[in-house]
C-alpha cells in the first residue's frame, strides 16, 4: 500500500503561502506522483506534466476528472506562478525514470535548476522536497547504455524498459509498501533577477534538504536494515 507522511504535520493547505512541491523519483509510471494527485489535501494544487502527455486528449480529459493539472513547459509554468497558484512538478523528468533500479535510489537533479530559478523569479516563497521510497521497486527496468538513452530523453523520448508482475509486465508488484515523505519548506526570497548564483546557491540548499528527508525517513520507510545501507544518488 501506500501512505503519505506530512514532515511536522503540516498538512499542505490553500492558505499556505505559495508553495512548489518537488516530487522525486519520477519512476517508471509516476504511481507515487498519482497517489499525491489523488489525495483530498493535494487538491489545490496544480500538478504540471511533460508537455508531450499533457498535449493528449485522452490524458487531460482523465487527470481533469481527478485533479487540476497543468503544462510543464517553462511559459506555462510562469503563467501559473504570476496568479499566486501552488504547484507540483517532478524535476527529475524522463531522465529520472530512465535511471530508475529496483535496488537503487536515484534523484537526477545536478543541471535542473529552471524550477528554482522561477520560484525565485516569480516569488513562490516556499519548495517542499518531495520523496516517494518504495517507487523504485514497483518495476524492473533495464540498466546501462546511459549517455544514448539520456541524450534522447532531453528530446523528450522516454527511455524506460520496465517489467512488472510475470503475467502483466505493466501492472506494477503489489507486494511493495511506497511512503511518500512531503518534506518541510524551504523558504526562499523574492530576487526579481535573480543571478546564476542565487540560482546556484538555493538549488544546493534544495539538494541539501532533499538529501535530508532521505537521510530522516529511509529507516522507516524501508525497515532498519535496508534503511541503513540505503543512499541516495545524486546525478
Amino acid at each position: 500500500g501506500m501512505r503519505v507522511v506530512y514532515e511536522g504535520g503540516r498538512v499542505p493547505s490553500l492558505s499556505d503561502p505559495q508553495t512548489f512541491y518537488a516530487v522525486h523519483p519520477h519512476g517508471a509510471f509516476c504511481l507515487g506522483w498519482s497517489q499525491l494527485f489523488l489525495s483530498p489535501e493535494m487538491s489545490h494544487v496544480r500538478f504540471c506534466f511533460a508537455p508531450t502527455l499533457y498535449m493528449s486528449p485522452f490524458f487531460r480529459l482523465f487527470s481533469r476528472l481527478v485533479g487540476r493539472p497543468g503544462s510543464a513547459a517553462r511559459p506555462a509554468m510562469s503563467g501559473y506562478m504570476k496568479r499566486g497558484e501552488h504547484l507540483a512538478l517532478p524535476p527529475g523528468g524522463f531522465e529520472e525514470a530512465t535511471l530508475s533500479s529496483l535496488d537503487r535510489d536515484r534523484a537526477f537533479i545536478k543541471k535542473r535548476t529552471g524550477f528554482v530559478k522561477l520560484c525565485l523569479k516569480h516569488g513562490v516563497r516556499r519548495i517542499r522536497p518531495v520523496y516517494a521510497f518504495g517507487e523504485r521497486r514497483l518495476f524492473w527496468n533495464v540498466q546501462g547504455l546511459w549517455g544514448l538513452r539520456l541524450a534522447l530523453n532531453r528530446f523528450g523520448i522516454p527511455t524506460i524498459c520496465v517489467w512488472g508482475r510475470w503475467f502483466c509486465p505493466l501492472a506494477p508488484r503489489n507486494d511493495e509498501r511506497v511512503t511518500i515523505v512531503v518534506g518541510r519548506p524551504i523558504e526562499l526570497p523574492l530576487i526579481e533577477d535573480p543571478t546564476k548564483e542565487d540560482v546556484v546557491k538555493w538549488h544546493g540548499e534544495y539538494i541539501k534538504e532533499l538529501r535530508r528527508v532521505f537521510e530522516d525517513h529511509k529507516e522507516d520507510a524501508y525497515g532498519a536494515e535496508e534503511g541503513k545501507v540505503a543512499k541516495l544518488e545524486i546525478w
